[in-house]
């Protein structure tokens, strides 16, 4: 017998692919860092559905704690807070990567707060302890299963999370992640789901960052990972961390742990609001 609480996903149709999937980052992960990524311990198979036994991350997810902001004065997250999760981000992305699978569907919602998060007290850019944990693998596609050189054309169904390259046509891979990246760090930076336009063959997001403090970061990061040149030529998100973690610690080493507690604390009580 065991305490540990665990969640069923009931899906209909059955997916088995999101089981073979996490079977892959089983596999090919190093155990270290296989946490940062939802784990199913069992599937079980219908010919009309399925059910599959995982890991509960109970705190809710980087979306709600954006919602949570939106209830407050100052309406979106602190900088800190946005950065230090955009660092974790970036680096739970480039472990997926490096063992080729891209995930497709990264979004607030889909990043849960586990224990961890709550227990966690380094805020080391390299720390795999931060408890950020990446769900929802149903869409993901795995490279390896490919040629080498292999490129998609398809375009996703949901308006608003077609990464530019389906937008305009052009070929992609790892880009549709570098894309859910960018999408889920302006839902923090606003507070609200990202656009994009074409300005003279360059895709810009229409937030407005000339009250942010790092407003030329952002701009950059933006650019960066909307603005992909072609399948050969991906941007290092490592860089791209490097980068914020720069700032983070320059700027903000002193006051993150005291914004991630308060953070902890409306978490708490957001938990206990919905257990009434």
């Amino acid at each position: 017998m065991t305490s540990e609480k665990m969640v069923l996903k009931v899906q209909k149709p059955a997916n088995p692919w999101e089981f073979y999937i996490n079977t892959c980052l089983d596999d090919r992960l190093q155990p270290a860092v296989r946490h940062l990524f939802c784990s199913i311990r069992s599937a079980h198979l219908f010919h009309n559905g399925s059910v599959m036994l995982g890991e509960l991350h109970n705190y809710g997810t980087l979306l709600n704690a954006v919602n949570i902001y939106r209830t407050l004065s100052d309406k979106v997250m602190p900088q800190p807070l946005i950065l230090y999760f955009t660092v974790c981000i970036l680096h739970m992305v480039e472990q997926l990567h490096s063992v080729h699978v891209i995930h497709a569907d990264i979004k607030p919602d889909n990043f849960m707060l586990g224990e961890r998060f709550l227990e966690n007290k380094c805020f080391d850019s390299d720390s795999v302890d931060h408890g950020l944990v990446l769900i929802d693998l149903g869409q993901s596609i795995d490279m390896q299963l490919f040629p080498e050189g292999t490129a998609f054309t398809a375009r996703c169904l949901t308006s608003g999370f077609q990464c530019t390259e389906m937008l305009s046509g052009k070929p992609w891979t790892y880009q549709t992640d570098y894309f859910g990246i960018a999408g889920t760090v302006y839902c923090m930076l606003f507070g609200t789901y990202m656009q994009i336009t074409n300005e003279g063959g360059v895709w810009k997001t229409n937030g407005v960052f000339r009250r942010n403090p790092h407003s030329d970061l952002w701009l950059e990061f933006f650019d960066t990972l909307l603005n992909v040149p072609d399948c050969g030529s991906l941007p290092s998100l490592r860089s791209l961390r490097c980068r914020l973690t720069s700032v983070l610690q320059q700027n903000y080493s002193s006051k993150l742990a005291t914004m991630k507690s308060r953070l902890v604390i409306k978490l708490l009580e957001n938990l206990r609001a919905a257990r009434r």
